[in-house]
């Protein structure tokens, strides 16, 4: 007589049933002892929809993500037309002031500090990096547009410091005749240096919070996987 084969296959795979379950089981303990329920575990993100590639700028400067729990920064706006990515920049400006206002007036502190110390004291160095930091800032807290709201906190503190420069010198005596050409030109340089200081650093904080973002949802994914 013909003698059968063992269901071996059958019981490979009640094995593995089993050792599945085992390891789910210490999974569920290892929550529970945590304080977490499985219940309660975060839903896998659903993978964005693709999107086109854009502009060369968008592309070398591409926007920051949102900050956790925060709406959308651009949910109110309306725009459309020729004009559209300047009235967007303006309206992202106007709803988030602090993130560039007061990056900017950090931005003037430090820039006074190194001009009056220069280089080689340590509270011009001190100041240096309060300015670079600020610039920083504005562009990780800046929604959207790092490079935007880098390049605005700059401006600012550009503003501030000259205004108070000016004012300085009215308080002397001096008028407007009194500054030359050269001043006026050297005032204009001044302004393309900080802002493109704030360019810079913008971007350098948009960078930094994506890659942050992109870290954190990495150990979330594998905080879910354990």
């Amino acid at each position: 007589m013909p003698v059968r084969a063992m269901p071996v296959q059958s019981a490979v795979m009640s094995t593995d049933d089993r050792s599945a379950s085992r390891t789910e089981a210490r999974r569920r303990a290892r929550l529970a002892a945590r304080g977490e329920l499985p219940d309660q575990e975060e839903p896998e993100a659903s993978p964005e929809p693709p999107r086109g590639r854009g502009s060369f700028l968008t592309r070398m400067f591409p926007p920051a993500p949102p900050l956790p729990n925060r709406p959308d920064p651009l949910a109110g706006f309306s725009g459309s037309g020729a004009l559209r990515p300047i009235t967007e920049r303006i309206y992202l400006l106007r709803r988030n002031l602090l993130a560039w206002v007061l990056p900017g007036l950090g931005a003037f502190i430090g820039y006074i500090a190194s001009l009056s110390y220069g280089g080689e004291n340590v509270l011009g160095l001190v100041g240096t990096f309060i300015m670079f930091g600020s610039l920083i800032g504005a562009g990780w807290f800046g929604t959207q547009r790092p490079t935007l709201y880098g390049t605005a906190a700059g401006f600012v503190g550009f503003v501030v410091a000259s205004a108070l420069v000016l004012l300085s010198f009215a308080g002397r005596g001096a008028g407007i005749d009194t500054f030359g050409v050269g001043a006026i030109g050297q005032l204009f340089v001044q302004g393309l240096y900080l802002s493109g200081l704030g360019f810079i650093g913008g971007w350098y904080g948009g960078y930094l919070r994506r890659r942050q973002t992109q870290l954190s949802g990495d150990q979330r994914t594998r905080q879910r996987r354990r």
